[in-house]
C-alpha cells in the first residue's frame, strides 16, 4: 500500500507496493501520481481525492464559504493559483480560484460566482458556483448564513495513466476493467452551506461542501463507476491587532476535516506601513499531519492587493519535491450605502 498526502488529507492506493529507492525514478513518480488520481478502487466506486489545498486561506476566504458573500462593503474580484509539490512528477498539480461577490443592502444579502478548477496529474476537476447570504447586523459586528449551488464537472484522461501491470505497446490496455482507456468526463451537482461572523478586528467561519454527496459518472470497460467527492468541513477564524500607526498582526487558522482526518494550518501575517504583507504559516499539528512552513510577501496599492507564498514542505514528500507556489490578486470597489435625508417641514410658529 502507498499512502500519499495529496492535502489535506491522504489518499490510500491499495495493490501496489514500492520500495523507497525505486521512488526516485521517473517511471514511479508517472506511476505514483496516477494512482493517487484515481484513489481507492473498490466495487466501481472512486474515493475522489481531498479538497484542493491553499496557503492563503486568510485573503481568499471564499474558497471555503459560501456564506463570505457580500461580508465587505464594496464589490470584491478575487483571483488566485497554486502550484503544488512542483517537481513531484512530469504531470503537474495545480489549483485556479476566481470570485466575484457584492453586498446587495436592499435586501440584507450578499451573492457572488466561484469556479475553482482543480488539476492534479491527468484528473481535473471544476467546480462552478452560486452563492447567496443572507446578512444581519448586530451591536458586535455582522452575521452571514449562506449557500452555494453549483456543479462539478471532473475529466480523466485514461489513454495517460500507466498502471503497473498495463500494457502499453501499440495501445492502451490497463488490465484493469475500472480504468478508463481514454478521456472520460462526468458532471454532478454541488451544494454547499456556511456561517460567517466578521467585524473591523475579527473573523469566523464554518461551512460544509458537498453536502449531498456529488458522483460524477466515469466509464470504463467494466462498466461504469462513480468518482464521488467527499463530504468535508471547514473552521476559520481570525483577529487583526493593531500595534502601532505602522504595524498591524493577524493570526488566523483554518480545520477541515471529512470526520475521519483532521488537518490545520497556523499562520501569523503582518501589514507595515498599511501596504506591505508578510507573514509565516505552518501546515499540520502531530507527526503524521505535518506538511509545509509556508512565507508570505505582498503589497497594497489603491484597492488591489497581491500577495505571493512559498511552502517547503515539510513531509516525506521533501525528498521528490521543491516545494509549493502560490500568487493571489484581489480589487475591492468600496461601495456608499444609500442614507434617508428625510423629510423637513416648515411651520411659521417655529423658527
Amino acid at each position: 500500500m502507498v499512502l500519499v498526502s495529496n492535502s489535506p488529507l491522504e489518499i490510500s492506493v491499495e495493490k501496489t507496493i514500492f520500495t523507497d529507492s525505486f521512488m526516485r525514478h521517473q517511471t514511479f513518480r508517472v506511476i505514483f501520481l496516477a494512482l493517487a488520481i484515481v484513489g481507492l478502487i473498490t466495487n466501481n466506486n472512486l474515493s475522489a481525492q481531498s479538497e484542493p489545498q491553499f496557503t492563503q486561506h486568510m485573503f481568499n476566504r471564499y474558497l471555503f464559504n459560501p456564506a463570505y458573500a457580500g461580508s465587505v462593503d464594496a464589490l470584491e474580484v478575487s483571483a488566485l493559483h497554486r502550484s503544488q509539490y512542483v517537481s513531484l512528477a512530469s504531470r503537474f498539480i495545480a489549483t485556479q480560484g476566481v470570485n466575484i461577490n457584492i453586498p446587495v443592502y436592499a435586501i440584507s444579502s450578499g451573492v457572488g460566482i466561484t469556479a475553482i478548477n482543480d488539476i492534479a496529474g491527468y484528473q481535473r476537476s471544476t467546480y462552478v458556483a452560486f452563492n447567496y447570504d443572507y446578512r444581519k447586523n448586530f451591536k458586535w459586528g455582522k452575521m452571514g448564513v449562506g449557500i452555494g449551488v453549483g456543479i462539478i464537472q471532473t475529466s480523466i484522461a485514461g489513454d495517460k495513466l500507466r498502471a503497473p501491470d498495463g500494457v502499453y505497446s501499440g495501445g492502451v490496455n490497463h488490465n484493469d476493467n475500472l480504468l478508463p482507456d481514454n478521456l472520460q468526463q462526468g458532471i454532478a451537482p454541488d451544494f454547499s452551506f456556511g456561517l460567517y461572523f466578521n467585524n473591523d478586528k475579527y473573523y469566523a467561519g464554518a461551512s460544509v461542501n458537498h453536502i449531498v454527496l456529488s458522483s460524477a459518472t466515469i466509464k470504463a470497460e467494466g462498466g461504469n463507476s462513480k468518482l464521488s467527492f467527499a463530504r468535508n468541513l471547514f473552521f476559520t477564524g481570525g483577529y487583526d491587532f493593531k500595534v502601532s500607526n505602522k504595524l498591524s498582526i493577524m493570526p488566523s487558522l483554518i480545520l477541515k476535516t471529512d470526520l475521519k482526518k483532521v488537518q490545520m494550518d497556523v499562520s501569523a501575517t503582518f501589514t507595515v506601513i498599511n501596504n506591505i504583507i508578510t507573514g509565516i504559516s505552518f501546515r499540520g499539528y502531530s507527526k503524521k499531519t505535518i506538511d509545509a512552513l509556508g512565507l508570505f510577501l505582498g503589497m497594497k496599492y489603491k484597492g488591489f492587493q497581491l500577495v505571493y507564498s512559498y511552502d517547503a514542505n515539510l513531509s516525506y514528500l521533501t525528498k521528490f519535491n521543491t516545494g509549493s507556489h502560490e500568487i493571489s490578486l484581489s480589487y475591492r470597489y468600496p461601495l456608499k450605502k444609500k442614507e434617508s435625508k428625510g423629510y423637513y417641514y416648515h411651520n411659521p410658529r417655529f423658527n
